[in-house]
């Protein structure tokens, strides 16, 4: 029993037929789960995703990052949760933004939400080399995700802290991300919104230049719910608050 248990260890987190191939058989393997369960050694997560626990606390042991990394094959952190795997995030969210090309039911553990996302791309997608169970997006890929959905961001003064927050953006992966998505109105969002971090992010005129020469013949609004001090942004065909960095002025770090 205990050389199972440190293969489980091992695994950190494992399926039915991670536990048949160490055991032998599909019956032992069922066995030994419920077995361990009752002894709350292991914890379920969802269907066929079980975790070890802490022996002190009976918590699992894999992080919310590793865990939502593998409710499928394809799942990846992505929007504000990636924003905060990267310590960019300005808030604490116990919703899980996992995006996946295979669909699952939302889910609770461990007081999180595990909120399905449809995976656009596969592109941007990688693994950090000091988290081997964690599928994550890239930073560049994290903000062009977040601007095209600011929703799941947590919000535009959430998204703008985030973005305020870094040092360095690599225009050439953000051209990258926008031409998968092409959409008219993402480069329209894009170049307004990081053309006030433009120095900080050591963006290149010709890449604002770029985003400009996407954005088409429509005037759109910044936000589904325009803010009563929006006024008309020209340059860029768009309704928006006429001070985007006073956001980052309002409110202080809050659990959501």
């Amino acid at each position: 029993m205990k050389k199972y248990l440190e293969d489980f260890h091992r695994m950190k987190l494992f399926r039915l037929k991670d536990v048949v191939q160490i055991v032998g058989n599909e019956k032992s393997a069922k066995d030994l789960l419920q077995n361990y369960k009752k002894q709350q050694l292991i914890c379920r997560v969802r269907r066929d995703l079980y975790t070890i626990t802490d022996l002190a606390t009976k918590q699992a042991i894999a992080t919310k990052f590793e865990i939502g990394s593998n409710i499928t094959p394809s799942a990846y952190i992505s929007y504000h949760s990636a924003l905060e795997y990267h310590g960019l995030a300005h808030q604490q969210f116990y919703v899980l933004y996992i995006s996946s090309a295979q669909k699952f039911t939302p889910f609770d553990f461990e007081g999180i939400q595990y909120f399905y996302c449809k995976s656009i791309s596969e592109k941007g997608v990688y693994t950090p080399p000091m988290d081997s169970l964690v599928r994550v997006t890239d930073e560049e890929r994290t903000v062009i995700d977040c601007i095209d959905r600011i929703d799941r961001a947590g919000g535009l003064e959430e998204l703008l802290h985030a973005i305020a927050a870094m040092t360095y953006l690599n225009e050439n992966k953000l051209q990258t991300y926008l031409e998968i998505y092409d959409k008219q109105f993402l480069y329209q969002k894009t170049g307004f919104l990081l053309s006030y971090f433009q120095k900080e992010l050591k963006l290149s005129d010709k890449f604002l230049k770029a985003c400009r020469k996407k954005i088409g013949k429509s005037t759109r609004y910044l936000l589904d719910e325009p803010a009563a001090t929006s006024v008309y942004h020209s340059q860029w065909k768009l309704f928006a608050p006429e001070n985007i960095l006073s956001y980052l002025e309002q409110g202080q770090n809050e659990i959501a």
